[in-house]
């Protein structure tokens, strides 16, 4: 080889190992969601397995959830010290050995022990594959995020409907689970090698790669995002209850509601990042939330079952790349590594998914559902508001 031809050789293989490292992280995204949605079909059975009621089953969901958040920020620190494709390859494996055991283990103690060792892997990796994520958009140099969250949103969707295969074929005993966890952990050791690599930066200071109390430019996003998971959170709890309510449809009718909103968010985001390309992300994001607005409020006022799931429908359009957006600000927040901004707004932002449900209940006992998540829809219009500090000059 010549050595004119040299760059472009080594051009050529940058770019295969871009490639490489942009499919590796969507299918880490893939997995992930393919877990939650697995484990989604399976709750009825661990409760009844478990022997435990609707009050107990409230506080294993909050314990996955508080593991979670708990966890974050340890990513973040985790990233900054041994680099995102570590971090996302061990937690990885973490997430596939606890969802496994929390679908299997017998007795209360363990269950809920397994139920925060689940919360605390999911947490870790739901950050260092955002952080990994961010690095690979930074080194195609175009809006990328959306995808990956679009991959997640296909996963989720992708394991409800295999939970459901399993449980119907008479592996609902944890057996099914088991070999679904057994797929991802291996999945994640094949995709590990590909992960882009970036070392972290050896003389960092403390504060630039781990957790920091939110503030100026981290608070404003991280309550940007909570915002968005409280509607998102929401949706899940309540949007099969407002429809019988307002619309008088069966159970299962009403469930078609959050299944609309799922299906357009996984479609939306998969074309999101050219939305930005060629639209901005400012203006991405102030379609967005005021899309968000609309459709919550369509939803609510309607009494006709079509209506309100097509509010449901945009909802899922609008919200598809708002939290895509806000994530790869924060990964790109002057005086922090991408691991430890990450981390700031996420524990801020998934704190939406974990009080939105209670505190709309409060609400609606003293009103209704449709006014409780009426005045959440308000969020929307904040979100748009605000949608400037997602600019790229930002």
């Amino acid at each position: 080889m010549s050595r004119i031809d040299e760059p472009k050789a080594l051009e050529r293989a940058s770019t295969v190992g871009l490639n490489a490292a942009r499919w590796s992280v969507s299918t880490i995204f893939l997995l992930n969601g393919a877990g939650i949605g697995v484990w989604a079909a399976h709750v009825p059975l661990v409760q009844a397995r478990a022997g435990i009621d609707t009050g107990v089953l409230g506080f294993l969901l909050l314990t996955i959830a508080g593991g979670a958040i708990s966890a974050m920020p340890l990513s973040g620190w985790m990233a900054g010290r041994w680099g995102t494709r570590a971090v996302v390859v061990g937690s990885g494996l973490l997430f596939a050995l606890t969802s496994a055991i929390l679908m299997n283990v017998g007795g209360l103690v363990p269950l809920f022990l397994a139920a925060y060792a689940f919360g605390a892997s999911n947490g870790v990796l739901d950050v260092a594959m955002n952080a990994n994520a961010s690095e690979v958009e930074a080194a195609r140099g175009i809006p990328t995020m959306s995808s990956f969250h679009g991959f997640y949103s296909l996963g989720g969707l992708i394991g409800a409907a295999l939970g459901g295969l399993l449980i119907g074929a008479g592996l609902g005993d944890g057996r099914g689970a088991l070999m679904v966890s057994v797929a991802i952990f291996a999945a994640v050791l094949a995709c590990g090698g590909r992960l882009l690599a970036v070392p972290p930066a050896p003389h960092a200071t403390p504060h630039l790669s781990h957790f920091a109390l939110p503030r100026g430019q981290a608070l404003f996003l991280g309550l940007l995002a909570l915002l968005c998971f409280a509607i998102e959170g929401a949706l899940v709890d309540w949007s099969a209850l407002l429809l019988k309510e307002r619309t008088q449809v069966d159970a299962a009718t009403a469930a078609l509601g959050y299944s609309a909103f799922s299906v357009t968010m996984a479609a939306c985001r998969f074309a999101g990042d050219r939305l930005v390309l060629r639209f901005g992300p400012l203006r991405v994001m102030t379609v967005g939330g005021l899309g968000m607005f609309a459709g919550l409020m369509l939803a609510v006022t309607s009494t006709h079952f079509m209506l309100s799931a097509l509010g449901f429908a945009l909802i899922g359009l609008a919200a598809a790349n708002v939290v895509p957006l806000i994530f790869a600000a924060a990964a790109r927040m002057p005086g922090m590594s991408a691991g430890g901004g990450l981390a700031t707004v996420a524990t801020l932002g998934y704190a939406g998914l974990l009080m939105a449900p209670p505190l709309l209940g409060a609400i609606a006992a003293h009103t209704n559902i449709a006014v409780a998540l009426g005045i959440l829809s308000l969020s929307g219009i904040v979100i748009a508001a605000n949608a400037r500090i997602v600019k790229r000059d930002a």
